[in-house]
């Protein structure tokens, strides 16, 4: 997630370079069609790419308020997974006897890991390995590419790291062991019945997060609406030098035999914007796989791990996770 005042008109136009591109290749050939012998002053009427541009304007800001919303609820699922985390560390703190606790939160920190780790695995219809991100990418890092999940949770759970890493779903292993190991405490008479609710609440409502973080993560935003928004837009943007180049040819009295070619600059202004609002929503459509504008998920679990190892008087802490060149991660 970007965190920086603003990005720099630079650094995005160079992202979406490859529209610009294409907005002049088509510049070009519309005027070089146009001067073609036998189908001289080929155009697209400009009232037929006025309709397709409003048509192109209703969907693409159908589509980005609704990846706005998909957004919106990843950042709020984490920090409601923030604030439960330190109430189930609390009470694990304050309710039982010291070993206890350390196992207890060592497991929760654990489960924090593997969903982070789930949550960063690469989707098929997700938009990290295009071309434009790629090389965005090279200006930060995530900690999950220089690090495995078996690193990580070993630390965290002599004994059982074998048995949670050959689990379909590591994370919902490891909520299961939470389980059982609080149904015990209060079995063996470890804790008394409130707290024992309390501590049941905090695990349901652990399972509930997981549950949408997963439903966001492996439900991508619908296809069909995804691929028509940039269908329209590609054939609009296509579509707008034919239909504005009589209208720049037109000012040949004024400007002379170069108006033709201010078709150029201003069709590529405009299919421009029209193209990189598509691909900003398309790249902010999966929030949690790691793109510039995701949500920080390796910075929220860092932080939740030093406040919980806080809590249980645990030194030296790890590093917070500063944001690298303006992005958290």
């Amino acid at each position: 997630m970007h965190v920086g005042r603003s990005y720099r008109l630079v650094d995005f136009v160079l992202w979406s370079r490859r529209s610009v591109i294409y907005m002049i290749a088509v510049s070009l050939l519309a005027i070089g069609i146009y001067h073609i012998p036998g189908i001289v002053g080929f155009s697209v009427p400009w009232q037929i790419v006025l309709v397709l541009g409003t048509t192109v304007s209703l969907v693409a800001g159908f589509k980005n308020a609704q990846v706005l919303s998909r957004a919106g609820e990843a950042l709020q699922l984490f920090a409601q997974i923030a604030a439960g985390s330190r109430v189930f560390a609390s009470l694990c703190r304050d309710f039982t006897d010291a070993d206890t606790a350390r196992i207890l939160i060592h497991r929760h920190l654990a489960w924090l890991t593997a969903l982070r780790f789930s949550l960063r695995r690469p989707m098929p219809w997700e938009t990290m390995a295009r071309p434009a991100n790629a090389e965005f990418r090279r200006r930060y890092h995530l900690a999950e590419d220089n690090s495995t999940l078996r690193a990580e949770i070993e630390p965290l759970l002599p004994g059982d790291a074998d048995t949670v890493l050959s689990a379909r779903h590591p994370a919902l292993d490891l909520l299961d062991l939470q389980h059982r190991h609080i149904g015990q405490l209060f079995k063996d008479a470890a804790i008394p019945s409130q707290v024992f609710s309390e501590l049941m609440k905090s695990m349901r409502d652990l399972h509930d997060q997981q549950s949408r973080a997963d439903r966001i993560k492996n439900s991508p935003y619908p296809r069909q609406y995804a691929i028509v928004g940039t269908m329209f837009v590609t054939i609009f943007c296509t579509m707008l030098p034919f239909g504005a180049l009589p209208i720049f040819a037109g000012m040949s009295d004024v400007l002379g035999p170069a108006a033709i070619w201010l078709t150029v600059p201003f069709s590529t202004l405009l299919g421009w914007m029209y193209m990189s609002l598509d691909q900003v929503g398309e790249s902010t459509s999966n929030p949690f796989e790691g793109n510039a504008n995701d949500v920080p998920v390796s910075q929220i679990c860092r932080d939740i791990e030093i406040e919980l190892r806080t809590a249980l008087g645990e030194a030296p802490l790890p590093a917070p996770l500063a944001p690298i060149n303006g992005f958290a991660t």
